[in-house]
Formats: C-alpha cells, structure tokens, sequence
C-alpha cells in the first residue's frame, strides 16, 4: 500500500500516525582484528601446504577467512 502526503498528512492530523522506532534493533558489527602473531602463524602454515592442493583453501575455511 501507497501512501500518497495528503493521506499521511490526514493520518497524522488524526493521531494515527505511529513514530517510526529510532533505536536499531541489531548493532553493526566489528571488524575482526587479527595480531601479528595469528598472521604470521596463518601464513606459515598455508605456506607449509602443497600449492594447488585444497588443505590451503581448507585453512582459510577453518580460519574463517574465505568462503
């Protein structure tokens, strides 16, 4: 359904007319952070995996950093 103003504006005259809800119902999420150590232990062992091979896609499914 449309609402043309002339019909919001009549609804709001008679008090009909519901305020929308300024609070967000889900806060936006964070950005993950990762340490140097994390990074470094990560990349050692993708670099340890065959090239070609699907254990490196396997690590950054397990890792959550490829889908």
């Amino acid at each position: 359904m449309t609402l043309t103003s002339t019909s919001q504006l009549d609804r709001a005259h008679d008090g009909v007319m519901i305020e929308p809800d300024e609070t967000d119902p889900a806060p936006k999420p964070r950005r993950r952070t990762f340490t140097v150590e994390y990074k470094n232990r990560t990349l050692d062992e993708y670099d340890a995996l065959p090239k070609g091979g699907a254990g490196r896609g396997a690590l950054l499914r397990r890792e959550g950093l490829y889908s």
